[in-house]
């Protein structure tokens, strides 16, 4: 018997969208509990693969594991004959019969060839260490002829720019890299890494050792590097690439084959490394590393690679880690953070920017010093201009990082923070939109009996709903997500879930939310008062510079400072909202000069709350204007 989890593997697709695909009957149910016959289990997957409307939605954007397309990764080559050296390389091996393994060896040869680490007419010895790998690899490989004649044809001279491993990202496909969530590191990036000559460093995430080749100079000693991965193939690479760094063959350098989610005793003077980001994992796995790790509440791979490091440094040592910006400020990370926060450790935070290639979001890089107490995390922006966050201002439960890149920004959202403040952490109840599996079978751009209009993210816009392109009838046992029935039907706040800025309105009319809209109903703090404050340039500024994200986050809601108003206030707000907004409907309303006036009165409400004084009440407005 084989189950749904095995489906999903081989499907490239979540167990979510196979259990939808169940309800909506587009894959027959499993047989016994959650597992299929082989036969029925054959059968889905031939089905699934031969209808082209799967087929699309198998190869779209959200199941990347799939596609097939290779790409050439440069790896920081820039020499324009060296490129198209590459290339030539790339697209000779995918017209030759050669394995992938085969490839990677024959390139191999003639890198080292070229650059006389091996003799011409090489034949199969342990001579020096180089060599014996090079013979116990050769000698697993059926098509040795082949392997030499597809060397022989080239001439690679050693730049120290790990071509190799870009030929090896090259004919990766990119569910393989998407997989692994395995991305190079721009060389300039590491610049600012100096390895004392005496130290011992650790890659534990290496892949082909580009990160050694940018961070190592001639004068270290080989036996003090350690370089670890799960990839086979990358680490005999790491091995060449050293060997061709230090023009030796006998180098020994401490690669091994080991795994960065389990832990280790041995300790290293720096820790230096990229790990994968959102690796993926079946929920079994994820299931056994939450065991594993039950003080990090996560299977996230880089807070487990992370918290491992750390437990891997000497006393007084030092990590360099490139993380995703998300790092700072998702709730998913709260137990990590809190980890390194509460530590005797020293933490500054370079912000990147968006600088790896095939990845949308942007990142940071984390540097740690141990044995060392600070009252504040050090943040450099892109200019390298350096601020001091105060650690009290990192506080629990959620512990997230205001890494903001403007000075300014950070002084303004410090104040506004130090402000008296209520939050919707208690006082809110959270919940989705509807996500129905298939909105072409569900979604009707006509309205029919039994049928209602249902809101999308774009269909919110500030203080209202817009007209709804689509209706559903509202069945929700057939979907694949849906709120308890009774979020959607009364008084609420919607608003975009994707998005820079905070987009809401308050919905009395009890509608339907698509998947792209999220809700929340505020049981104490008013909600008109809520989305006044939502919706002005002075909680847009807030939200980005804190957050920084593309994604509105029930988290990043809960986090938003609510200023402690007398009654008097509320209800001032409450009568002039509900004054504005019912003279919408008059034939006098100009909605942008009465939007503009509500908003101004609401702005000096907020400003006298946070004590936000003209001047810079004036730059949050021209901040927000600049970046829309």
């Amino acid at each position: 018997m084989l189950c749904k989890n095995t489906l999903s593997e081989e499907l490239g697709i979540s167990v979510a969208t196979v259990n939808n695909w169940i309800k909506t009957k587009v894959i027959p149910p499993p047989e016994a509990g959650n597992c299929y016959t082989q036969k029925t289990f054959a059968y889905i997957i031939n089905m699934v693969k031969s209808d082209q409307k799967l087929v699309g939605r198998l190869n779209s954007r959200a199941n990347r594991t799939l596609q097939k397309k290779k790409a050439l990764y440069y790896l920081g080559i820039t020499n324009k004959e060296r490129k198209k050296l590459l290339s030539n390389i790339v697209n000779d091996f995918e017209n030759s019969k050669l394995s992938f393994d085969d490839g990677v060896l024959a390139v191999s040869f003639a890198i080292l060839r070229s650059n006389k680490l091996i003799d011409t007419n090489w034949q199969i010895n342990t001579a020096s260490r180089l060599d014996t790998l090079l013979s116990e690899w050769l000698q697993k490989n059926a098509n040795q002829n082949e392997v030499k004649n597809f060397y022989n044809q080239y001439e690679i001279p050693n730049f120290d720019d790990d071509i190799l491993g870009a030929f090896y990202q090259s004919i990766q496909n990119i569910s393989q890299k998407s997989s692994s969530g395995s991305y190079y590191t721009p060389a300039e990036l590491l610049d600012d890494i100096k390895i004392p000559l005496d130290k011992t460093i650790l890659d534990p995430c290496c892949g082909s050792g580009g990160i050694l080749l940018n961070i190592l100079t001639k004068a270290h000693d080989p036996t003090k590097i350690f370089a670890r991965d799960i990839d086979e193939v990358a680490l005999k690479i790491c091995y060449i690439n050293l060997a061709l760094f230090f023009n030796n063959k006998n180098i020994i350098p401490n690669i091994s084959k080991q795994d960065i989610i389990l832990s280790s005793n041995e300790k290293f003077d720096y820790i230096v490394t990229n790990p994968p980001w959102g690796s993926k994992f079946t929920a079994q796995q994820k299931e056994s590393l939450c065991k594993l790790y039950p003080n990090l509440e996560t299977a996230e791979i880089f807070s487990i690679a992370l918290y491992n490091a750390t437990k891997m440094l000497k006393e007084n040592s030092e990590l360099y880690f490139f993380l995703p910006h998300s790092f700072l400020n998702v709730a998913t990370h709260k137990k990590i953070r809190s980890y390194l926060f509460n530590g005797e450790n020293k933490i500054s935070i370079k912000l990147l920017g968006k600088v790896f290639k095939g990845v949308f979001s942007e990142s940071i890089l984390l540097h740690l010093k141990n044995n060392s107490v600070e009252k504040s995390v050090f943040i450099q922006n892109k200019n390298n201009n350096t601020y001091q966050l105060p650690l009290e201002n990192i506080t629990p439960p959620d512990y997230i990082v205001s890494a903001i890149s403007k000075i300014e920004d950070a002084l303004l959202i410090d104040k506004i923070y130090k402000t008296k403040f209520t939050t919707l952490k208690e006082d809110a109840i959270f919940s989705l939109g509807i996500v129905t599996g298939n909105n072409k079978k569900y979604l009707s751009e006509e309205r029919v009996s039994k049928s209602e209009p249902i809101f999308r993210g774009k269909d919110i816009d500030k203080y209202k709903l817009l007209q709804p392109r689509y209706y559903l009838e509202f069945q929700p046992a057939l979907y694949q997500q849906v709120a308890p029935a009774e979020y959607y039907q009364q008084e609420k706040i919607v608003y975009r879930f994707i998005g820079d800025k905070l987009v809401c309105a308050l919905d009395k009319g009890g509608n339907l939310l698509l998947n792209s809209a999220n809700l929340f109903i505020s049981k104490k703090y008013p909600m008109e008062t809520i989305v006044s404050l939502f919706n002005s340039d002075i909680y847009t500024f807030i939200f980005r510079k804190k957050f920084h994200s593309k994604k509105v986050l029930k988290s990043h809601l809960q986090s938003l400072p609510l200023p402690i108003l007398s009654d008097e206030t509320h209800q001032f707000i409450f009568d002039l909202y509900n004054k504005t907004f019912s003279e919408a409907l008059s034939e006098t309303f100009s909605e942008k000069n009465n939007l503009v006036l509500f908003q101004e009165k609401i702005d000096k409400i907020i400003c006298n709350a946070f004590s936000i004084d003209e001047e810079q009440y004036n730059y949050i407005k021209s901040e927000i204007a600049f970046l829309s």
